[in-house]
């Protein structure tokens, strides 16, 4: 079981997401405590009015997902319980929230929105309260026997394993046979992985993520084995176009192992030069 949860500003948007489903349509609602309204505008006002009694809480809300494992088909009232025994691990229980039901990504989960100000203006201390969720989620596996986040984790890397070695074999072959990282991408695209590049918002390239055509998995660069990724390529040799438009860090790291590299083959020239009486 896992959980993710985080303080935030929030907006009527945002409720609004957790009661659609996607193209299931509208989303179960689970459970719900403090709200009438019947869309995120209504009760977002209803969150805003106690919000009033605490003006110095600006993140005043809580977002919080929390999903079971797929050992089994939850029923409504598992998921209702599993619900209310997190808030209650997290000191959320009393306060405003609603809970919705998702399974559009054919996985259930749960999305809390809650109201992090309770009836007397107090705001829940919000430190680590990623970490409180994470604990409550491992404590709510273990009292029903279900698979912690870790064991979920172990599983997966288990199950995965054949595929992400298959894809480190592709990319260690790939990366000896190309000088430039389109050569790189043909290669492993030959090799059977597709090689997708993440850009940030300014079109940067700063990571690489591998598709197994054959599994059509997908996993991030670091996923596979440590050390695998664009610093590592550059080292090995393969050159990355100005037009690739590295984000500064990786731009900083491949131009230093490329001086690193020059000046290794410079001293080398140097010492072979003077070997031949030159």
């Amino acid at each position: 079981m896992v959980s993710k949860a985080k303080a935030v500003r929030g907006s009527a948007q945002s409720i609004d997401y957790i009661m659609s489903d996607k193209e299931m349509g509208d989303a179960l609602i689970l459970d719900s405590n403090g709200l009438a309204g019947e869309n995120g505008n209504e009760m977002l006002s209803e969150m805003r009015f106690v919000q009033q009694s605490n003006t110095n809480c600006h993140n005043n809300c809580v977002s919080i997902v929390l999903s079971p494992s797929d050992e089994k088909k939850f029923t409504t009232e598992e998921l209702k319980e599993l619900t209310q025994d997190h808030l209650k691990n997290l000191g959320l229980d009393k306060n405003q929230y609603l809970a919705t039901v998702h399974e559009s990504t054919g996985q259930q989960h749960i999305h809390i929105f809650a109201n992090r100000i309770d009836s007397n203006g107090k705001a829940l201390n919000d430190s680590n309260i990623h970490l409180k969720a994470h604990e409550s989620a491992d404590k709510l596996a273990k009292d029903r026997g279900l698979k912690t986040a870790k064991e979920i984790t172990q599983g997966k890397e288990l199950s995965t394993k054949p595929t992400r070695d298959r894809i480190f074999k592709a990319y260690e072959e790939s990366k000896n046979v190309s000088k430039t990282f389109p050569e790189f991408q043909k290669e492993m695209n030959k090799r059977g992985i597709e090689v997708i590049e993440s850009r940030n918002n300014k079109g940067e390239l700063q990571g690489l993520k591998f598709t197994d055509k054959k599994s059509l998995e997908t996993f991030k660069a670091s996923d596979i084995k440590k050390g695998v990724g664009i610093p590592d390529l550059a080292k090995s040799g393969v050159s990355f176009a100005p037009s690739a438009k590295l984000t500064p860090p990786l731009a900083i790291n491949v131009a230093g192992i490329a001086k690193d590299i020059a000046i290794k083959v410079a001293n080398l020239i140097y010492k072979q030069s003077k070997g031949m009486g030159y």
